[in-house]
């Protein structure tokens, strides 16, 4: 049951990317996730897809997503332009995903049922695009109080509703998961899962925010390691992708220690809990 690993942009946001790639290299993991969103790298230096993908062979990585689309479920012409660009970016560099993320802004004002008329003209706007390109769309839904898309259950139902299985899938973040107190897994159609462990006790889950996303570790009480485990017993052979955003860990000038602490307490816990099958995926 050990986990397929990847480590996310935001493990090392700071560092060049022949440096982020010696970070994933020598803590054993087999792919990265490339953001669109990081200050001077990558996409903000203008480096060429087909570059991107050369640098990342060289290193014996794959990319694992490109991340992200944000405000995918706000569809405008704007939208329309920057999702071709992510999309034709990921084929070319071989990516085969980009993660979308929903509007979070507590002024939105659009009803529940204006949201899901959004989400659903949305996810058909993108089909095509992702179809031409042979990438895939993963809806990656936001916990926290202001997003428009908060639980798995929406966001499978337009999924479903727009007959977008095969090319829309699902990203699952542990975090967003315990922070929304959402209950339901859908590992069958999840393509990609994010992990951050989550150590401070003194605000409710609701209130957590994305500094206080750190290595998984024997102190998480987001769940992580059940999360993992009930993927794993499903079926799900995808990245487990850590995804931390404490400043002081981003910041860290040699991140690689404690992200292979992480890695072996991951392993060690999946390897020890799930031998007595502790938890279950549930797929309402």
């Amino acid at each position: 049951m050990i986990p397929k690993l990847a480590i996310n942009r935001t493990v090392s946001p700071f560092r060049d990317l022949t440096s982020f790639l010696a970070v994933a290299r020598g803590a054993g993991v087999q792919g990265v996730e490339i953001r669109n969103d990081v200050e001077g790298q990558e996409f903000a230096n203008g480096l060429a897809p087909r570059e991107l993908a050369s640098r990342v062979a060289e290193a014996r990585l794959t990319i694992a997503s490109i991340n992200a689309l944000q405000r995918f479920n706000d569809w405008n012409a704007e939208r329309a332009r920057e999702a071709r660009f992510l999309i034709e970016y990921a084929a070319t560099c071989g990516a085969p995903a980009i993660v979308l993320c929903p509007v979070v802004d507590e002024r939105d004002g659009r009803s529940p049922l204006q949201l899901e008329a959004d989400l659903r003209r949305s996810l058909l706007a993108l089909k095509p695009v992702l179809a031409d390109n042979g990438v895939i769309g993963l809806v990656e839904p936001l916990g926290m109080p202001a997003s428009t898309l908060k639980f798995k259950g929406p966001a499978v139902a337009a999924i479903e509703d727009v007959d977008g299985l095969g090319r829309l899938a699902l990203c699952h973040d542990t975090f967003q998961h315990f922070r929304c107190g959402d209950q339901a897994l859908y590992p069958q159609h999840t393509r990609l899962v994010h992990v951050s462990g989550i150590s401070r006790r003194d605000l409710p889950p609701e209130r957590l925010r994305e500094p206080d996303r750190g290595f998984v570790g024997p102190d998480d009480i987001a769940g992580n390691v059940e999360q993992v485990i009930a993927f794993l017993g499903a079926g799900y052979d995808g990245f487990i992708s850590f995804e931390p955003f404490d400043p002081v860990l981003q910041a860290h000038p040699d991140p690689g220690p404690a992200l292979a602490e992480s890695i072996r307490y991951l392993n060690s816990a999946v390897m020890n809990m799930g031998a007595g099958n502790p938890v279950t995926a549930a797929s309402p």
